[in-house]
């Protein structure tokens, strides 16, 4: 029992020491604040890590101290420490989400035919307010997404969250089909003049995104966008105009096995994992029709490997006695040694 305590007192000073090392190391290496993708920086924003575009959430004092935006780019360059989306930054990499700056200076991506635009969202007030269920004539600014985009509306950009469809991810996350769903919303954005109608029950959403209608030349965007299979399912916060035709068009999709709703050929695990039967004819014609010293030799290999596993055995056995031995010896030793103290 004393041998034991002993052994026990031994391993828990060298817990404690190691645990106490560890403790060094850690406080050893210096810690670096680095904004993570997604986390805010000083200034209120952060880089997106799907493309390195600079979302400005929530401007900070400091952010607000930038009159324009080459002095905002200088602040992030100087504030975030990503130094792998700051080394691109340009003004077409930062989106403001609404933000303007005071000296009315505004991003030159939001200047369309020679108009100075400003983005607006529901929380500012605008010289040209915009009325539920009514159309307005409008030019796409940006294209975000499968059901998101910037337009502009008699001088001020919105951004425009297209009602009733959600397509998949293809920005912040990528999801099957998202990519898809974005390419095919930009290239049919461009193809025709543009109207937005709003409708429902509010104008913008949580986000302070205008939420609205999308029709391109006579066409309903959400409807033509749900017919081939890009809109996985609907968001249904009040009462829309169009619900049945977009309904429709999902029910023809699935149907027709359009986009998403297309079968997908995949190849299971048990399938991959099958094992193709052995003939046993061909094999023993192939043992046959090796010549007689082959066949001599791989006998004796045979043999000579099962000789030699003997030893092996017997000297991993010899090594095990030894380890008991060794154990029984230093108990022994520290009994001894106990006694004598």
């Amino acid at each position: 029992m004393n041998v034991q305590s002993e052994v026990v007192k031994v391993y828990k000073v060298k817990q404690n020491l190691i645990l106490f090392a560890a403790i060094i190391l850690l406080f050893s290496f210096p810690v670096k604040s680095e904004a993570h993708p997604g986390g805010k920086d000083e200034l209120g924003g952060h880089f997106r890590k799907a493309d390195c575009v600079y979302l400005l959430h929530d401007p900070t004092e400091l952010a607000k101290k930038a009159s324009n935006m080459t002095e905002l780019i200088q602040l992030i360059k100087t504030i975030n420490s990503n130094s792998t989306c700051t080394s691109g930054l340009n003004e077409g990499k930062v989106d403001l989400e609404g933000y303007s700056f005071s000296s009315q200076n505004t991003n030159a991506g939001q200047i369309e035919a020679g108009k100075q635009t400003t983005t607006v969202n529901a929380t500012q007030s605008t010289s040209n307010e915009l009325k539920l269920g009514e159309k307005y004539s409008a030019e796409l600014v940006k294209c975000v997404d499968g059901d998101t985009a910037h337009f502009n509306i008699n001088g001020q950009v919105y951004k425009t969250r297209f009602l009733y469809i959600d397509t998949p991810e293809s920005t912040n996350k990528v999801e099957p089909f998202g990519k898809e769903a974005s390419a095919f919303a930009c290239n049919f954005l461009k193809s025709d003049k543009i109207t937005l109608e709003t409708d429902g029950p509010s104008l913008f959403d949580k986000y302070d995104r205008l939420l609205a209608w999308i029709w391109v030349g006579d066409q309903l965007f959400q409807e033509e966008i749900t017919k081939v299979g890009f809109v996985k399912k609907f968001y249904d916060y009040g009462d829309y105009l169009y619900e049945d035709r977009i309904i429709s068009a999902m029910a023809d999709a699935k149907k027709l096995s359009k986009g998403m709703y297309a079968p997908q050929e995949e190849v299971s695990a048990d399938e991959k994992n099958i094992k193709q039967p052995i003939n046993t004819e061909d094999l023993e014609k192939e043992v046959n029709t090796l010549p007689i010293e082959e066949k001599v030799s791989d006998n004796k290999k045979d043999e000579s490997s099962g000789q030699n596993e003997a030893p092996e055995s017997k000297s991993s056995s010899g090594n095990a006695i030894i380890g008991i031995l060794a154990i029984i010896s230093l108990i022994y030793f520290f009994r001894k040694k106990k006694k004598r103290s």
